[in-house]
């Protein structure tokens, strides 16, 4: 007997709104840390942007820097899983606006701008803090807020926060060098083979090592 189920329609034309400021809502935190971002001062940043070469821009500093704030705050060290998350994550994909970073480009972006990355990963926790919020995604603070008037106790709140950044950032060089060794600075390591993401052959090529392989039990 036929089942009355919701139906699966993945040829459907549009899957999100045209807009992307309304793929999440007014609370989610990616807004938050896009606003901060336009807040902070980040020409050092610039003042070393790559730019790209002849018939290709680079990415803004500004995007990228959000993203590890993102990702920072999601518990994301890997540049592999970031650039993997710019494609399938409504929150990173809004980030970058769909325009996907390879994980080199942030690979490097965190090897050139060490010092200048962990002041604003830092800035955007003291931030946070300072509006009362009593974590950063999965980034857990004390519940101190913290004084204008840059006191001792202040002071060693904000030592804390920088400790969190330097120890995330070096996680991310940590994760990235193991990475590379293990898939090559220029594989992601998730990579399909090539017959698997051509759509009109994937059915035939699945079927083809099924039939390879003989009965197996839970296919059909």
């Amino acid at each position: 007997m036929a089942k009355g189920y919701r139906p699966v329609d993945r040829d459907q034309a549009f899957l999100l709104p045209p807009s992307m400021t309304d793929w999440l809502p007014g609370d989610h935190l990616v807004w938050f840390v896009i606003a901060a971002v336009k807040r902070m001062d980040t020409t050092a940043f610039h003042a070393r942007a790559r730019l790209g070469s002849v018939g290709r821009r680079g990415f803004d500093p500004d995007m990228l820097l959000t993203l590890f704030i993102y990702a920072m705050a999601h518990g994301v060290s890997s540049s592999r899983q970031i650039e993997r998350l710019c494609g399938t994550d409504v929150a990173f994909r809004i980030i970058c606006a769909s325009d996907v970073p390879d994980h080199t480009v942030l690979a490097r972006f965190r090897r050139d701008h060490g010092q200048a990355l962990e002041d604003l990963l830092t800035a955007s926790l003291l931030l946070a803090t300072e509006l009362g919020m009593v974590r950063l995604g999965t980034v857990a603070f004390d519940g101190t807020k913290i004084a204008a008037n840059a006191s001792m106790g202040a002071n060693r709140s904000e030592a804390h926060l920088r400790k969190l950044a330097r120890q995330y950032l070096g996680r991310a060089a940590a994760t990235d060098d193991a990475e590379d060794e293990l898939f090559g600075e220029d594989q992601r390591g998730d990579e399909l083979p090539e017959d698997l993401t051509d759509r009109s052959r994937r059915g035939e090529r699945i079927s083809q090592a099924l039939a390879e392989i003989g009965p197996v039990k839970f296919f059909v």
